[in-house]
């Protein structure tokens, strides 16, 4: 499918004229392929702004609402996939009577005119509002980005969330947000409308979810971060509509309907009932009454919670289980050790203490401001270990983000030189792997890339009894291997951020080479190292047995939750 099809397509369907082939045809060609369901959710997100502005302009005028409503189901195949947004209470509401007619046939016109072309928004059409009903109180801790299907009637999902749990009866069926009410009575959650608006909501909280560009707070705290397709949002609170401008805000409503409003960037636009519209402008705080503003002493952002805080939390729990954990072998958290600088601390309980030493390398933020991790930038940054034994199956589990690709290899974990059973992991300048264990398989692709400057997550799953290597990145299965002839998996001395080779005769290294080695205790004034890495780590971890691809999954939702 070209370009112009699916320009075709996309505009019939909110036009209401896709017969049913051309419908199986779009829903297709949106599965298949993200760009045609980016291009959709711009033109989504345009259909619900021109309805926003539809609703404001006719105020409470019901024979014009009544009427639009009709024209609506007539433009759309089913009903369910009709939006009207409630009129909303406004300072003026317009006494002319408008031609709803009209403005349809305006709103198909602008969608044709736009489609696919204003900046990136998500929207799918919604029923009536109604109350969710689920049976599961407990959610799972996560769920990835959803792609867009025309049969879902979905306004919001979870993005993440830490010990969360919901009231029955008022809580998302299978992590998705319908249009209703919803009670969340412990932990924390950032859900992210179909608009692309991410809110964080902290128990005790009842909120409704009223579609795509607006909720409804009555208890609890909810903090907004709003970005350009998203424009427009509005959290409706008992004493007013704050409607954001391109902007980040939080709400918060006690159990007596106090109402406070922070504005921590950009500015919002605070609507009361008979009262003039007013705008807040960033790093203010009001308290919101029926009668006006009255301004606190400064925003609070430790009191709203944000996506990033709570994948915080949400990794420090599960650090803190990996270390108990008997299958941990090796865990390096990256979190410095004020007593001992140089040493990169094996916080597993394993018994087998494989501290690294940490030559040259910067201490640095990980994935979240308060997370440590190491920068690689200069020649000679490297960390060293020594891992004794033997292994039948084991997993490898890490976090990097390359800033550059400066050699023809980068060195992620490697073994120094390459005995039989010793498994190393590069990645290409292109950002493919080059993996492999000696005298056994390896893989050279570029099927999946590690991206420059974002956070990547990278496993290896090898089972020897199996004689099988999966490779997996971002919690995706991206290779996998077989092999023939029998080995166990070991180690020795390895390496990561470098890749190191023994040097047959050291007196005939120069001596750049030999001030390379550093002063490390593992005899490495013999080895040369090259390949070297340049970006950080901030966490990296081995385990006893060959994880399947629910676990590859669940270590990779673990520490995905940061900005």
């Amino acid at each position: 499918m070209n370009e112009q099809q699916i320009h075709d397509l996309i505009e019939k369907y909110f036009l209401g004229e896709l017969n049913e082939n051309e419908q199986t045809e779009l829903r297709l060609a949106l599965e298949a392929k993200r760009s045609y369901r980016d291009r959709f959710r711009r033109a989504a997100a345009i259909d619900a702004q021109l309805r926003h502005y539809w609703n404001e302009d006719i105020g409470e005028d019901e024979n014009s609402r009544l009427f639009l409503q009709s024209e609506a189901s007539s433009r759309v195949s089913s009903s369910s996939e009709s939006e009207m947004l409630e009129p909303q209470s406004l300072a003026t509401v317009s006494s002319q009577p408008i031609n709803a007619r009209w403005l349809t046939v305006a709103v198909a016109a602008s969608l044709i005119a736009v489609v696919g072309v204003l900046s990136s928004g998500v929207w799918k059409a919604s029923p009536e509002p109604t109350v969710a009903q689920s049976r599961s109180t407990k959610v799972s801790q996560s769920v990835d980005d959803t792609p867009v299907t025309l049969s879902s009637f979905k306004v919001a999902w979870l993005v993440t969330g830490y010990n969360h749990r919901f009231n029955d009866g008022l809580s998302p069926q299978d992590n998705f947000f319908q249009k209703g009410n919803y009670e969340l009575t412990e932990g924390s959650i950032t859900l992210r409308f179909d608009s692309g608006v991410d809110v964080s909501i902290e128990a005790p909280a009842r909120f409704t979810v009223v579609d795509s560009l607006r909720m409804k707070m009555d208890a609890g705290r909810a903090r907004a971060i709003v970005p350009e397709a998203g424009h427009g949002f509005v959290i409706q609170t008992p004493t007013a509509d704050v409607e954001d401008l391109g902007t980040e805000f939080g709400v918060y409503v006690s159990e007596e309907q106090d109402v406070e409003l922070h504005v921590f960037a950009g500015e919002v636009n605070v609507r009361t009932a008979n009262l003039p519209s007013r705008r807040i402008q960033e790093d203010t705080a009001v308290h919101l009454t029926s009668v006006g503003t009255k301004h606190l002493s400064s925003t609070d952002d430790v009191a709203f919670t944000t996506r990033s805080k709570i994948g915080y939390q949400r990794w420090l729990a599960d650090s803190t289980a990996r270390r108990k954990d008997p299958s941990t072998l090796l865990y390096f958290d990256f979190e410095p050790d004020a007593d001992a600088p140089a040493l990169l601390r094996d916080r597993s309980q394993s018994g087998l203490d494989i501290d690294g030493q940490i030559q040259g390398c910067i201490w640095a933020t990980g994935r979240w401001p308060n997370k440590g991790a190491l920068l690689l930038e200069r020649a000679g940054d490297r960390v060293e270990l020594d891992i004794p034994g033997t292994f039948d199956a084991l997993t490898i589990s890490g976090w990097i983000q390359v800033n550059r690709f400066d050699q023809a290899l980068q060195a992620f974990f490697n073994t120094r030189d390459w005995q039989s059973g010793e498994h190393h992991w590069n990645i290409l300048r292109s950002g493919g792997m080059s993996v492999g264990v000696s005298h056994a398989f390896t893989i050279n692709s570029e099927r999946t890339k590690v991206p420059l400057g974002r956070w990547t997550h990278l496993v290896a799953s090898i089972d020897a009894q199996k004689r099988e290597a999966t490779y997996y990145i971002d919690g995706e299965l991206t290779q996998q291997r077989q092999w023939d002839h029998a080995t166990s998996l070991v180690f020795g001395p390895c390496t990561i951020g470098a890749f190191g080779s023994t040097i047959a005769n050291p007196s005939a290294a120069n001596p750049d080479d030999q001030a390379n080695a550093g002063e490390s205790s593992l005899r490495v004034e013999s080895v040369r190292y090259n390949r070297e890495l340049r970006g950080r780590i901030d966490e990296l971890a081995i385990f006893q047995g060959a994880f399947s691809a629910k676990k590859v999954k669940e270590l990779y939702e673990a520490g995905n939750g940061f900005d």
